[in-house]
């Protein structure tokens, strides 16, 4: 493992910001258009409809498995870190532990899920 594993990992975990925030960014317009919709006197009932037909449903989950998807990269980004600080800088848990802010165990646990080569865990 090197730094370009972490680089690897970082640039995983900003490119999933960046679809995620895209992502709610898009379902946030809706909503914008419907609450000026509503707040203009249209109907509930009309501007439900219009968010469903517009594809109200996919935008959310979209929005869902987009943040999914930046917090599995940034789980995968934290477990390379310990990694590298345990195998490369010759960390102990408890000294990475530390250093994160995080549980001994969790530092353990994080140190299991990333392969010694490097490829995601």
């Amino acid at each position: 493992m090197t730094d370009g594993s972490f680089v690897a990992s970082a640039t995983r975990v900003a490119d999933a910001g960046r679809r995620a925030c895209d992502a709610v960014e898009i379902a946030v317009r809706q909503l914008e258009v419907a609450t000026d919709a509503v707040a203009a006197g249209a109907p509930v009932l009309d501007v439900v409809d219009e968010l469903m037909a517009a594809g109200g449903r996919e935008l959310r989950l979209d929005a869902a498995s987009a943040f999914l998807a930046y917090e599995q990269a940034v789980a995968s980004m934290r477990a390379t870190v310990v990694r590298i600080l345990i195998d490369e800088d010759h960390l102990s848990l408890t000294d990475v532990a530390a250093r994160l802010r995080v549980s001994r165990q969790a530092v353990k646990r994080l140190y299991a899920l990333q392969p010694s080569d490097g490829s995601p865990g």
